[in-house]
């Protein structure tokens, strides 16, 4: 089993639609690869990732973690619209990869995708 681990989980508290910065780093998923605008994320520049999350052409097996991070930069950036659509977008399709979070635990993408739609409906 490959974890591919790039993405954010929306386990943070969000305020408005912004994430919270304090709560923004626990909720960082374990990287393989930075290639898919992970450290930009966890540093916060919000417009080199965005810009990197949209220009790059992700090979198949990591498109569906590109939709996490960009799903997380929107919802953090308070875009909820384009996060929801994201996270729908993945609840809909067919991929259900895994994802490792900081704490060892593995979890699927579209388990992620639902608690950010969960949070996103609560704001």
């Amino acid at each position: 089993m490959k974890y591919l681990a790039i993405s954010l989980i929306m386990t943070l508290g969000l305020g408005g639609g912004v994430a919270n910065a304090e709560e923004l780093s626990s909720s960082l998923l374990l990287q393989q690869d930075s290639s898919i605008a992970s450290d930009k994320i966890a540093s916060r520049d919000w417009s080199a990732a965005e810009e990197e999350l949209i220009s790059t052409d992700f090979g198949p097996e990591d498109q569906i973690f590109a939709k996490v991070n960009l799903a997380f930069l929107y919802s953090a950036t308070g875009r909820a619209d384009k996060a929801q659509a994201l996270y729908q977008e993945i609840l809909d399709g067919r991929d259900n990869s895994f994802a490792m979070t900081l704490s060892g635990q593995p979890r699927k993408v579209k388990y992620i995708a639902k608690d950010g739609i969960k949070r996103l409906d609560s704001l």
